[in-house]
């Protein structure tokens, strides 16, 4: 694996890419509070299968750019980083691969420019406007979103996460997974990235420019349509995520769909499951037409 930084319009990131150039790019995209180094399982599985994988350090994170601003990172921002680096790697299109945030902002070029993408894989992330909807309507997953209020307040939502060596943080991520899961030397990579001037911030600042309290009384509007080949995999076991959100958000799909649920998985399906994860996307990416 190798990583370099790319200019991908507003801002440049960093990417550690496997596998050969010339073959057909997917691109992987992490989400809270991670970098591309949770895709470290599956960047050497896609390139020994003759796939050129690519898995950015999206906006904020590691080494990648940090806007100062809030609304740097509103989403049309952010999707707009992912259409830009599939361009700057020189493709028209590419295979989306996202978890959590990732997995947001995979359906949502997806839904908006599926001319872009050659297939999607989501692994525990809902549709935005999905996400907005539920949270309004269903007290169950308002109550599982309650950090996403926490993280509003500027300053708070810092010290809380970063106090007693990000205690809490370390909490609310790693007690939430299968033991082994996170291994103490990627504890403290994830928690390192962190540390970083500004890194806390620029990561909760996606939920600033996109989740402010007063969106939560607005009815957001219908989701786009996904027409292309989606496989949703799907770890049952997500404290935060609940079925609801699996169901309405695959309903969105109009084109071929496969749903994979994986029993006792939590959130971190990449990192927890990664032989089931990765022989499940191989499956799917040889299953499809080759590129033309």
């Amino acid at each position: 694996m190798s990583t370099r930084r790319i200019d991908v319009g507003e801002v440049r990131l960093s990417v550690t890419e496997a596998g050969d150039p010339s073959r057909e790019p997917v691109v992987l995209l992490h989400g809270f509070p991670e970098t591309s180094h949770s895709w470290r399982h599956q960047l050497p599985a896609l390139a020994a299968a003759g796939y050129h994988a690519v898995a950015p350090d999206l906006r904020g994170y590691g080494g990648s750019d940090r806007p100062a601003a809030v609304d740097a990172y509103a989403a049309p921002k952010l999707v707009g980083d992912v259409a830009g680096l599939i361009g700057a790697l020189g493709h028209e299109s590419a295979h989306l691969v996202g978890h959590d945030w990732g997995g947001g902002l995979a359906w949502a070029l997806a839904g908006t420019r599926p001319e872009m993408v050659r297939s999607l894989t989501i692994l525990n992330a809902p549709v935005g406007v999905v996400s907005a909807r539920l949270r309004r309507e269903d007290p169950a997953q308002r109550a599982k979103s309650w950090y996403m209020l926490l993280f509003q307040f500027p300053g708070v939502a810092e010290t809380w996460l970063s106090q007693d060596d990000f205690a809490n943080l370390r909490q609310f991520v790693f007690d939430d997974a299968a033991p082994g899961t996170f291994p103490e030397e990627d504890r403290e990579i994830l928690v390192d990235a962190l540390r970083r001037d500004g890194a806390l911030t620029a990561a909760l600042n996606w939920y600033r420019a996109n989740m402010p309290a007063a969106s939560w009384l607005r009815d957001p509007p219908d989701p786009p349509e996904v027409t292309v080949p989606t496989l949703i995999i799907w770890g049952e076991a997500d404290s935060n995520m609940g079925p609801v959100l699996l169901e309405r958000s695959a309903a969105t799909v109009t084109g071929p769909l496969r749903v994979e649920l994986l029993p006792g998985v939590s959130h971190w399906v990449p990192e927890e499951v990664p032989d089931r994860v990765n022989g499940l996307l191989v499956d799917f990416l040889g299953a499809l037409p080759a590129a033309t």
